[in-house]
């Protein structure tokens, strides 16, 4: 392989009330759990979020309070190694796991790819740690605190050390919030992780209702706008069912 590769991997869906994500919008959101298969092309891989933990396709308990906000659909054949396995890729073989933060919902399949390095900006390591945050189910460590290697981040990070894949920094939504961008043969892409969660929300400027910072996540959002709209950037939203509806879910993915 000569070009960089990007796979789409569903794992699971919640839903939810679409005002208690995005403030002033109604009605329910069916949202898709994405984790990301990067793979470069001196073959190393990493997988960009690794969406629910397997547990939750028979039982939520672990979700706790979650539970009153989120509704799972989150079938057997649908966690991070299934995904990954109906790709033709081992999960054995992921080198790095990068991290957007450290929500259930995007490091739940953490323990299904047990050689990788967590990649993680400190910030959200740090905050993940706040007894305070963990008692109020904002964070639960028994999703992340596997025993992986863990290389904590400051900002821009080069990933690959090539210049083709980098996290960029998007604090808001949570203190150590990141993006990735992967500069595809076909033109540069970013992961937006939550800090968009679809693209009305972006073209609105609107803000969730709750959040780490309000003001950092909306500097966040104007930096992901301006890579968009002035410097050729394709966005891939956090959970946004309509685009992901038209993205690729084969081994072949984008290029």
């Amino acid at each position: 392989m000569d070009t960089l590769r990007l796979v789409p991997l569903e794992c699971g869906q919640l839903s939810s009330d679409r005002g208690g994500l995005v403030s002033g919008e109604t009605g329910k959101a069916r949202l898709p759990i994405p984790s990301w298969l990067v793979v470069h092309p001196s073959g190393r891989s990493l997988v960009f979020d690794t969406g629910l933990h397997k547990e939750l396709q028979t039982d939520t308990s672990r979700m706790r309070s979650m539970n009153d906000v989120f509704d799972v659909h989150f079938n057997a054949g649908e966690d991070v190694a299934a995904r990954l396995e109906g790709v033709d890729i081992d999960p054995a073989s992921i080198d790095m796991m990068v991290f957007s933060h450290l929500h259930f919902d995007h490091c739940g399949g953490t323990g299904l790819i047990p050689n990788a390095r967590v990649v993680v900006q400190a910030a959200e390591w740090k905050a993940a740690h706040i007894p305070k945050l963990i008692e109020h189910d904002v964070y639960n460590p028994d999703d992340f605190e596997l025993g992986h290697d863990v290389l904590q981040i400051e900002g821009s990070h080069d990933v690959f050390g090539d210049g083709s894949v980098w996290c960029i920094p998007t604090p808001g939504h949570t203190a150590g919030h990141q993006s990735l961008r992967v500069n595809l043969a076909s033109g540069p892409v970013v992961l937006t992780g939550d800090c968009v969660y679809w693209k009305q929300a972006l073209d609105d400027m609107t803000l969730p209702p709750f959040g780490y910072s309000a003001d950092q996540q909306l500097e966040s959002m104007r930096h992901l706008k301006s890579l968009r709209d002035d410097h050729g950037c394709t966005l891939l939203y956090g959970h946004d069912a309509d685009q992901w509806a038209t993205l690729p879910k084969t081994a072949e993915g984008l290029s």
